[in-house]
């Protein structure tokens, strides 16, 4: 490899390193509005939508960063004799532009709010291969860490598609899927209760440590630009 060819791989690991580093921060940040509008929404509904719409905003931005990281995770996994293919890297980048894009359909009412879990949930599995295949190059903890995130994202992308088929097709619906109308469907329905549960554990374990999860890979690829 010729110096020139070193030095674009190590400035495309510190720029992947940079993009996941500020998707993790983007990530905590949108949570933490996520959290104040799931507080305030019942109380003040105007204030819950500005959270709501922030909140989104941000998502968008922390997956639309993490799409050079994918590419970065790719070349990375070339180390390894099972690394992710192009396919598969291909596939991770369409679910993190769905993500986006279905949250910004959102913003104008063409699209039900809660359709973009489906694509974040593809995005989990695609996580949990990754970390599969990454042995040997990440530390078993980042890896393990990884695996439970994407799990934990999966488990939140099941929640539109499992909704409509076994509660109500309104949650997918325009106008008709608002808070209001939702709110009058029969909470207390065991497919209801379950697919809550579901999306409640999937939000912590994948939504939460996702934006965690990033920075730390921030960090490894950092290491690997400064070899």
């Amino acid at each position: 490899m010729t110096s020139q060819t070193l030095t674009v791989k190590k400035s495309y690991y510190r720029s992947a390193a940079y993009a996941a580093i500020a998707s993790g921060i983007i990530g905590i940040i949108a949570y933490g509005f996520l959290v104040g509008y799931l507080a305030v929404r019942n109380q003040n509904y105007q204030t819950g939508i500005f959270l709501v719409r922030v909140h989104d905003a941000g998502i968008i931005l922390q997956f639309l960063l993490f799409i050079p990281v994918a590419s970065a995770l790719f070349k990375f996994s070339q180390q390894s004799y099972q690394g992710i293919t192009r396919t598969t890297l291909n596939i991770g980048i369409g679910a993190l532009a769905f993500t986006a894009l279905f949250l910004l359909l959102d913003f104008p009412k063409i699209i039900a709010d809660i359709l973009y879990m489906f694509p974040q949930g593809v995005f989990g599995v695609w996580v949990m291969i990754v970390c599969w295949r990454m042995k040997g190059i990440f530390s078993p903890a980042l890896r393990w860490f990884g695996i439970l995130v994407g799990l934990g994202l999966a488990l939140v992308g099941i929640f539109p598609l499992g909704y409509a088929l076994f509660v109500d097709k309104i949650i997918l619906q325009i106008p008709a899927a608002t808070d209001e109308a939702v709110a009058k469907i029969p909470a207390d329905t065991t497919a209801n209760t379950i697919l809550h549960k579901i999306v409640w554990i999937g939000s912590f374990m994948g939504v939460l440590t996702f934006p965690f999860w990033t920075i730390l890979l921030g960090k490894r690829l950092f290491r690997e630009y400064r070899k």
